[in-house]
């Protein structure tokens, strides 16, 4: 299996996808799996709208009062009645329609150093379960094709391939010690962070370090608030006693309908919406 992707890090580039690729062999079966990452504004065009095209036509049918579509189930019939004849560069386009989708606890992976760097990542049924190999550029020269990724044509131009182990983060580990939490928090590899807003948004008057050690120059219009860590159950976070000053302009969404305890927990609806507006930013 080979996928071409773009390098959106809340979707496809983080090192809990890496952490899923590396368990691909045992979920899927495939013999190799291989996740090839395009660079900037390289990846737009017919095979970037593979799921835009669907939620645009549907809600363009739904204005104009064609169709209505509440369900998941009335979603797959309107697209399977008016949008399996292309219109564009694809042959042809097949729907199917699950009635439920079984999702695993998810699983919380260490950094991968330098993953902005990589283009490539591959795992196989042959290596060790949780390894996978990394490369700054992709190749496929006749042994790469041939999975004789030892004997690559332009390892000098490619860097070559490097073995990694995706070990499991545990909220255990992060408990330990408050600099590890820390780290949990401050990864930029984090699809998004929650933070408990305590203050209407103000303009800094002064060059400002909160607890965290970010520090923002004056006339930074800020919200200072505690963050929440995420725990070990799905959509759940844990509120940090630790003061945060973040930048007003980092805020892609507000969670009006969450009480904000000391354990909250989101909806995946949530997760999803959030998902699609930092993808909309970054992408």
């Amino acid at each position: 299996m080979h996928e071409f992707t773009d390098g959106c890090a809340a979707q496809y580039k983080s090192r809990h996808c890496f952490g899923d690729i590396s368990q691909t062999s045992d979920d899927f079966g495939y013999q190799h799996f291989t996740r090839n990452f395009f660079e900037t504004s390289h990846a737009k065009g017919p095979q970037d709208a593979a799921g835009g095209i669907i939620k645009r036509q549907a809600d363009c049918a739904i204005l104009r009062g064609q169709t209505q579509i509440r369900t998941a189930k009335d979603l797959y019939e309107y697209a399977n009645s008016f949008l399996t004849q292309p219109r564009s560069h694809c042959k042809r386009r097949i729907f199917r329609y699950a009635e439920t989708i079984h999702r695993d606890n998810r699983l919380s992976f260490k950094p991968v150093p330098s993953i902005r760097s990589l283009h490539q990542v591959r795992a196989s049924r042959d290596s060790a379960k949780g390894l996978i190999n990394i490369s700054e550029l992709s190749c496929f020269c006749v042994n790469c094709c041939h999975h004789m990724y030892d004997q690559c044509s332009n390892s000098i131009k490619t860097g070559g391939y490097t073995e990694w182990e995706m070990k499991r983060e545990y909220r255990a580990d992060a408990q330990e010690n408050e600099e590890n939490e820390q780290v949990s928090l401050q990864d930029d590899e984090e699809e998004y962070y929650m933070l408990k807003v305590e203050k209407s948004m103000e303009t800094l008057r002064i060059d400002t370090t909160d607890s965290w050690g970010s520090l923002l120059p004056v006339g930074t219009p800020v919200f200072r608030g505690l963050y929440y860590n995420k725990m070990n159950s799905p959509f759940q976070y844990r509120l940090v006693n630790r003061k945060a000053v973040v930048p007003a302009a980092s805020v892609v969404y507000i969670c009006s309908e969450v009480t904000a305890n000391n354990v909250i927990r989101i909806t995946e609806e949530t997760h999803l919406n959030v998902l699609e507006y930092i993808n909309e930013i970054k992408c």
